[in-house]
């Protein structure tokens, strides 16, 4: 899979060995399943207007954040980032993709342990950056619930007097 480079440039040749190397030390820590997410990235186009993010910082020093778009309390689109390590972009990738087209109730369940088993391997040194994708979701559907979701409809409903529940 490496990168096509000039085969007589002894830059290029070192660069391709090195590439394939740390391709390998993914797939061994990882298992193919693992490497293709890191590698094919899902869920990279930026969502234009969010409806919530999440944000999340690890002891670890890793930031993992959750966009999501939400509709009629379902999660439609989704994206991440990551300032960290491969474990963390594995990590936030698995959690956007396993977020979307869930509702907002289905999405918070999204824990370490769903993250993992939709990976399939995941290094046990490594499981917090699972811990902190699915906290960076239930993070984001936290400030759908506050800022403008379920709570701001209320609000709007009380202030015009219109019908509907109250809580």
């Amino acid at each position: 899979m490496a990168t096509e480079r000039d085969p007589n440039d002894p830059l290029s040749m070192v660069l391709d060995v090195f590439e394939e190397e740390q391709q390998a030390a993914l797939i061994e820590r990882f298992g193919e399943k693992g490497f293709q997410i890191w590698h094919d990235a899902p869920n990279r186009t930026r969502l234009a207007e969010p409806t919530a993010v999440g944000r999340v910082k690890g002891s670890c020093g890793d930031t993992i954040v959750i966009a999501l778009g939400i509709e009629d309390e379902t999660i439609v689109a989704t994206d991440f980032d990551t300032d960290g390590c491969a474990s963390s972009q594995i990590a936030a990738a698995t959690a956007a993709r396993l977020a979307k087209g869930l509702s907002l109730d289905e999405a918070v369940d999204i824990d370490e342990a769903a993250i993992v088993a939709a990976v399939g391997r995941f290094p046990d040194d490594d499981r917090h950056c699972a811990y902190l994708a699915a906290a960076a979701v239930r993070e984001a559907v936290h400030h759908w619930m506050i800022q403008g979701g379920a709570l701001a409809e209320m609000l709007r409903k009380e202030a015009s007097g219109g019908q509907g529940e109250t809580f």
